[in-house]
């Protein structure tokens, strides 16, 4: 049973007599838990409900065989329901900017020549415009499932999104975090968030609703929302002290003014503004956590060290946060090792 009501949270027997809790709230799409009630995950998925975009006026009008026709199966679909809250709100923001402009335009009007322009189009948004391909890939899917497009249509393959040439989130340098401190003392939200972000090395998704039993025992221990790898961080000395400095709210750690965790624009906001009034404009919540790989990187940690820190699953990402300033001093390694090898060679007498 649930520990108090949650609005628009019921809950019902299936054919297997199994009780299951479902969100329902008008406007909405119907959203069914897969995680035990009661838990942190479950938790996790009750606000990424909460923070899901309405669904679109006018859907009982959709004409068979268009991109809203395509787009509404495939939220009904597994592919949809099986991802978890956070990418299920990621998603379908973007499949609704893409209903807004193409809603009810057929499914098979989309060739590989007219994806090749869209991708062209979002040249100066190439992580979008990746995101958008990989989507459309699984609307086809769904379209030729359904008959709705000829047998083997698959357009998507014949294009490419266009290449990403930036390195993502800015990583804070030392003098920049050292700027912040300075800026935003003890005691004070921007810093409690900041010390959460960099000293727990966790993504702001998770910051945002870590509760008191997330820190228990003087450690952080939770299931990432994105990966859902299991963490099981040391609380440290500057974390602990911006956690006995506050403000902590009462349900989440950091909360907002109405006594409620934040949502992702709202933490991201909060801290920008706090990074700007540091004169750290192009600073940002994500690379702090980029800040904390570095840190572990040039404390001579293991990847795999940094790692359970992190809870990346693989070295690669890990070392894209990490950064990788080492290859210089591999570089003069190898380069030593090629110039001994050729004295050797010459100095050996010839047969």
């Amino acid at each position: 049973m649930m520990p108090k009501k949650l609005a628009y949270v019921s809950n019902f027997l299936d054919r297997h007599g199994k009780r299951r809790y479902r969100f329902r709230r008008k406007g909405y799409a119907t959203y069914y838990f897969r995680e035990p009630v009661g838990t942190k995950a479950f938790e996790r998925e009750y606000a990424a409900c909460l923070d899901a975009e309405p669904a679109p006026v006018g859907g009982d009008r959709i004409i068979p065989g268009s991109v809203s026709d395509v787009i509404a199966r495939y939220y009904s679909d597994n592919a949809f329901q099986d991802l978890r809250p956070a990418t299920q709100t990621v998603y379908r923001g973007v499949l609704e900017r893409f209903r807004d402009a193409f809603g009810d335009t057929p499914m098979r009007a989309f060739d590989a020549e007219r994806i090749a322009r869209l991708m062209n189009a979002m040249r100066h948004k190439p992580h979008a415009a990746a995101r958008l391909r990989k989507l459309l890939a699984q609307l086809f899917v769904i379209a030729r499932r359904g008959k709705l497009v000829p047998h083997g249509f698959d357009p998507v393959r014949d294009t490419k999104p266009p290449k990403a040439e930036t390195v993502g989130y800015h990583r804070w340098t030392e003098d920049e975090l050292a700027l912040f401190e300075a800026k935003h003392p003890l005691g004070t939200k921007p810093r409690l968030a900041f010390a959460m972000l960099l000293y727990g090395g966790q993504r702001s998704g998770d910051v945002r609703y870590m509760t008191h039993e997330t820190i228990r025992s003087g450690r952080i221990q939770l299931n990432q929302s994105k990966t859902t790898n299991a963490v099981d961080v040391p609380v440290v000395e500057p974390l602990a002290q911006a956690l006995h400095a506050g403000p902590l709210g009462r349900k989440t750690l950091i909360e907002t003014r109405d006594g409620e965790p934040f949502t992702p624009k709202g933490f991201y906001g909060m801290i920008k503004k706090a990074c700007i009034a540091a004169g750290l404009p192009h600073c940002s919540p994500h690379g702090l956590r980029k800040s904390a790989a570095r840190r572990c990187r040039e404390a001579g940690c293991t990847s795999e060290e940094g790692m359970a820190i992190t809870g990346h699953k693989s070295v690669k990402e890990y070392l894209r946060y990490a950064g990788d300033a080492d290859r210089a001093d591999r570089a003069d390694a190898a380069m030593s090792k090629v110039m001994a090898n050729q004295i050797e060679r010459l100095a050996k007498p010839r047969a």
